[in-house]
């Protein structure tokens, strides 16, 4: 139980800092109410009931945060999620601190203090969001480390012997960063010994990764699981998205499955549009430079027009001219049937990791997904937005099966969901998971999220060939 004391003194660790933080966070704003010349006069105020103060909002941050779940030290990285989960849970807290302040002012003896100053809430608030993002940042480098000596590591049982679960216990046997350790892989004919692997094991989490297990199977484990107390969790398949929007209804006694189609209403349609064209905008402007820089690379670098321009499928599954630059060479794809035997991707993709169609300015763009951004254009003109599933190629489409056309229904996009979880490690159904997910559950706030995602991604160039 020794990795189990580990992750118990990081969290006590994350907890304290944060602690600390909040405090520190007020009493620097309470020192600034005083100090800075360009704040109207400040009202009398005691240190001493300052700090108290302090100390009751430390309390309600730690609570907040504790409810988002960000002490269970489960996301593999600290993100875009955990920083709006701290503004969420700071905003919280200082409302709620405010409210209490408000309510029993005046009503403690020997507290002289009408109110606490709203301009040193405000300014701890902005503070506190700088301090916890800053030291949840470096616990995450210091956490990274722990799980590479192979401490505070979640140690999970896998469940599938297909390939789709082998996969997935060598991704995590291969990046303990992550924050787990796969303890081995159960096969589908394996569940009956099940119990007995986790009496005899020390695994804190089953994971079941098949997409051969049948109903009976998986409520099979799922029992096993509660009478070991062990925790269950489940990759979800292709059918779990697709689902994610059904509704229950009963029609004499009968359960009826309803999907609920919610894509993108009128009003939504508006607002992306209008956020494509403001982001989009600044975007443009801001890397004009760099455009201008590898235009002059590309027509060194070979023979070629430096915009290559390619029909692909969009909304409607109407075709239309996507720009890009280009990044292999002129005879590129008179060369691609002889590739064939080297494609890396299943489905109707085509991927090659060393293609030996890439330019040399080609490959560093591609890496860095530089070569997407003449599609800035694409934007402005309607016929793609910011965030969306990839168009494909014409001859992909012709190979798609009829509920693979759902990706059609939406504009497609520069970088999307799929684009931050893998790229194009991402097999064809992995991809197309991602994609209905974007597509049933869009929202401003997701757009968002998947733009401030892509741009780390794209820096390291993570997942692209």
């Amino acid at each position: 139980m020794q990795h189990r004391n580990h992750k118990a003194l990081l969290k006590s660790t994350l907890a304290l800092g944060d602690f600390g933080c909040a405090i520190g966070a007020f009493m620097v704003a309470y020192w600034l109410r005083y100090h800075l010349p360009f704040l109207p006069p400040p009202p009398p105020g005691d240190f001493g009931l300052y700090l108290r103060f302090s100390v009751f909002i430390a309390f309600a941050t730690f609570v907040t945060l504790y409810s988002t779940g960000l002490y269970r030290l489960e996301q593999p990285f600290f993100g875009v999620d955990d920083f709006f989960s701290i503004i969420k849970a700071i905003t919280l807290a200082h409302l709620v601190s405010a409210a209490v302040g408000f309510a029993i002012r005046g009503r403690i003896p020997g507290d002289p203090l009408e109110t606490y100053s709203r301009i040193v809430l405000a300014q701890s608030w902005l503070l506190s969001i700088v301090a916890l993002t800053a030291w949840h940042v470096l616990f995450d480098v210091f956490l990274s480390a722990f799980r590479r000596r192979g401490l505070a590591l979640t140690r999970v049982l896998i469940v599938g012997g297909d390939e789709f679960g082998r996969s997935f216990h060598e991704l995590l046997s291969q990046n303990p960063e992550l924050g787990y350790a796969s303890e081995g892989v159960v096969a589908e004919d394996q569940v009956s010994i099940l119990g007995d692997r986790l009496e005899r094991s020390t695994v804190d989490e089953v994971m079941l990764a098949s997409r051969e297990m049948g109903s009976q199977e998986i409520m099979q484990v799922m029992a096993t699981c509660q009478e070991q107390r062990v925790r269950f969790s489940m990759v979800p398949n292709l059918f779990n998205v697709l689902t994610s929007r059904i509704q229950v209804r009963e029609i004499a006694g009968v359960p009826i499955f309803v999907l609920d189609e919610r894509i993108f209403l009128r009003s939504s349609r508006v607002l992306k549009r209008s956020i494509d064209l403001v982001v989009g905008g600044f975007a443009l402007v801001l890397v004009s430079p760099l455009l201008a820089f590898v235009s002059l690379l590309i027509k060194l670098d070979s023979r070629g027009p430096v915009v290559l321009k390619q029909e692909r499928i969009g909304k409607g599954a109407r075709p239309f001219t996507v720009f890009k630059f280009r990044s292999m060479r002129q005879d590129a794809e008179s060369m691609k049937a002889g590739l064939e035997a080297l494609n890396e991707s299943q489905g109707p993709l085509f991927k090659i990791r060393n293609d030996p169609r890439m330019t040399r300015v080609g490959r560093i763009i591609r890496k860095l997904s530089i070569d997407e951004l003449p599609q800035l254009i694409n934007v402005f003109k309607g016929e793609m937005s910011l965030v969306g599933p990839r168009p494909p190629l014409p001859s992909e489409v012709d190979q798609y099966e009829s509920w693979q056309r759902k990706r059609f229904e939406v504009l497609p996009g520069i970088t999307g969901l799929a684009q931050i979880s893998g790229r194009s490690d991402l097999s064809f159904d992995e991809t197309l998971r991602f994609d209905f997910f974007y597509i049933e559950n869009w929202s401003p706030l997701m757009d968002l999220k998947i733009i401030l995602k892509t741009l780390p991604g794209v820096i390291l160039g993570r997942g692209a060939y």
